[in-house]
């Protein structure tokens, strides 16, 4: 026998004992694993849930990360938001099929595992949870030393699934000339086109920590890092009101990107773009140098979800929306699809 440590894995780059201290840390912050059908959560191998009693149920699953806006975060060292925005793209990719958002987990890898940033960055996660109304199931921190150019450089990814009755789910086939298009509004620029507002940056010498124009008040990093909206809990009060054919989530891509998977092939979208006023980070965009055509291709300019309802279900809709606390209005209808475009406008965005 001999008492010779040798080369061990922490001297390779790899601290087990930081993680298990994060994954300590994080499971004392953790709220949206109180619920009844979950039997084991974090911790274990696989997190185990009881199906809810529904009748030709379906399962509906969705997967993303944040992109690049991980990189602000970083700059900032502000860690708590964009776990929300994780949640976010996958939960409301999930919900605009018409399915409830059941569970959630997610993947962080980093340079360097920093218990504390790691605690952060999972308890935003969970806040997306709660937002969204499922469950984080479990989850994997990885650390990998020498994948990233700096040892605080970190990713992450999640995936969501969801749940319905078949006949539940919102359908394009169902989608008819005449029916209204609704927007719902975003909470800013949501968790797409960060590189090219990176670039944007760099190219005008703007810092994270300069004033915003538009409002002295926030600082630049505060708007960009605002979270992405979380539309699952409206989006399923309307399924319960009946009065929702299909839906867009408008994420990378833009308007031409996401508005026609709403539609069947043959009908189009008439977008009313002076129907709605985008929040102030989109003329401060523009004032920079996006032209409109590259904002629609872009960015949500304002609407994080366009809903497909029947005209006579327009009012409902509105109540509903507004019940929730969200501000949205009729901002198109459909019509029939004349030549190869499928996502038309009219009007100018107010720049």
């Amino acid at each position: 026998m001999t008492d010779e440590q040798g080369f061990t894995y922490k001297d390779s780059g790899v601290d087990v004992a930081a993680g298990n201290r994060a994954v300590r840390l994080l499971r004392q912050r953790l709220k949206s694993t109180d619920n009844p059908l979950v039997l084991s959560g974090i911790g274990g191998f696989g997190g185990t849930m009881r199906m809810p009693p529904l009748k030709d149920a379906v399962l509906v699953s969705a997967t993303d990360g944040v992109g690049t806006k991980v990189l602000l975060a970083r700059e900032l060292a502000r860690y708590d938001t964009v776990g929300i925005d994780l949640v976010a793209m996958s939960a409301n990719d999930v919900s605009v099929t018409g399915a409830v958002p059941f569970f959630f987990l997610d993947y962080i890898v980093a340079g360097k595992v920093v218990p504390e940033v790691v605690a952060d960055l999972v308890a935003g996660v969970d806040e997306g949870c709660l937002r969204a109304e499922c469950v984080l199931l479990g989850g994997e921190t990885a650390e990998h030393p020498g994948h990233f150019a700096r040892e605080d450089d970190f990713d992450m990814a999640g995936f969501c699934v969801g749940i319905a009755s078949r006949d539940e789910l919102w359908r394009t086939s169902s989608v008819t000339a005449g029916d209204a298009l609704v927007g719902i509004m975003s909470s800013g620029l949501h968790s797409n086109g960060f590189a090219l507002v990176r670039a944007l940056l760099t190219k005008h010498d703007i810092g994270l920590c300069d004033a915003f124009p538009p409002d002295d008040a926030l600082t630049v990093g505060e708007v960009l890092l605002e979270p992405t909206t979380i539309y699952s809990p409206v989006l399923h009060d309307l399924g319960h009101a009946g009065v929702v054919r299909s839906a867009a989530h408008i994420t990378g891509g833009g308007f031409p990107e996401n508005v026609n998977r709403a539609l069947p092939d043959e009908l189009a979208a008439m977008v009313d773009l002076a129907a709605w006023r985008p929040p102030s980070v989109y003329p401060w965009l523009h004032g920079l140098g996006v032209a409109q055509d590259e904002m629609l291709r872009t960015f949500n300019c304002g609407l994080g979800m366009v809903l497909v309802v029947p005209a006579d279900g327009v009012s409902r809709a509105l109540d509903v929306i507004a019940a929730k606390g969200r501000a949205a209005t009729v901002v198109g209808e459909v019509v029939e699809r004349k030549d190869g475009q499928q996502v038309r406008y009219r009007g100018e965005l107010a720049l």
